[in-house]
């Protein structure tokens, strides 16, 4: 193992306690210690990574600085070369190393990944976002989505929010949060008629209005929530889930979701489809957010989700 970190210091438990490990870990490391920074420097110290020939990185953060690596390691290494990942979570949303995190951080963390003994491992597929007749560059992330669900991670990164939620609960909240929203008469129609929202992929279109629209690449969601579920037995792909507006049974496919069923009545219900893709395109005026991120919409109001290199995840 030829190992490389790329540290967070401004995500939530790194600004509690991360200065010495910090220190601890530039100086076991040296060039290997990757300071997070935008896309565009953490990818320029990829490159050198690459060059160097690191074939392992962990990664010191939340949600965001997941997203800003894996998009750096796909500009910066070739796709049958990439490096194994190890998610130390220490971010404000923790949602991806829920499900394919180390289990350790700071020191333990590195001390485990010292020693010369077998870890378990996972493959994940993220989603490569782009913006078709756009120069924007495409970005890696692990779950997304537009229309409501846009609208309801900007409700989950209020101040009051963050302040008083766990972290890894930022999924739950922002679903719970349009549900709230829905209780009020002055927030319910805009809410419920969602977004104009067109859909293609394997050989579908679907054209309409979107209560919410959510995509993922994970296995598994925190707290056994669950959105989605698997149209067609035996299809691999990023897994999606679209809600239409003033969709029918709202309250009770949301809870059935919340605790990851989804019954024969939510299956076969028009209101909500959801299956797997490999390649999607999408046409909206809604913002989309990737792993916590916001993504304005662009004057075409094209996006194209795709399926990226698949990554090991490796696991204490």
């Amino acid at each position: 193992m030829r190992l490389a970190l790329i540290h967070n210091a401004r995500s939530r438990k790194n600004l509690r306690n991360g200065s010495v490990f910090a220190a601890e870990a530039a100086a076991f490391l040296g060039e290997n210690f990757v300071p997070s920074d935008s896309r565009e420097g953490t990818t320029e110290h990829v490159r050198q990574l690459y060059e160097r020939g690191i074939n392992t990185i962990a990664i010191d953060g939340g949600d965001g600085t997941v997203s800003t690596a894996l998009t750096a390691i796909a500009r910066a290494y070739p796709p049958d070369r990439l490096p194994d990942i190890v998610v130390l979570a220490s971010g404000n949303t923790n949602l991806i190393a829920g499900d394919v995190g180390f289990g350790l951080r700071g020191r333990e963390a590195l001390q485990r990944l010292r020693q010369d003994v077998p870890l378990r491992s996972g493959m994940r597929t993220p989603i490569r976002l782009s913006w078709p007749g756009s120069d924007r560059l495409p970005v890696l992330g692990l779950f997304g989505g537009c229309s409501g669900y846009a609208r309801a991670v900007r409700i989950a990164h209020s101040p009051t929010i963050l302040r008083f939620a766990p972290h890894d609960l930022a999924v739950g909240i922002t679903l719970l949060s349009t549900v709230v929203s829905l209780l009020f008469r002055s927030s319910r129609r805009k809410w419920l008629s969602g977004d104009e929202l067109r859909i293609e992929t394997g050989g579908h279109v679907y054209d309409g209005r979107s209560f919410m629209f959510l995509t993922t690449g994970l296995a598994r969601l925190s707290h056994r929530i669950w959105p989605f579920w698997d149209a067609e037995p035996n299809v691999e792909g990023l897994r999606y889930l679209d809600v239409s507006a003033y969709p029918e049974s709202l309250a009770r496919a949301t809870m059935a979701l919340l605790c990851g069923r989804a019954p024969r009545w939510l299956r076969l219900h028009p209101d909500y489809v959801s299956g797997r893709t490999d390649d999607m395109l999408l046409r909206t005026e809604s913002d989309f957010v990737l792993d916590g991120e916001v993504f304005t919409a662009l004057p075409n109001g094209l996006i194209r989700l795709e399926r990226a290199p698949a990554f090991r995840f490796l696991h204490a």
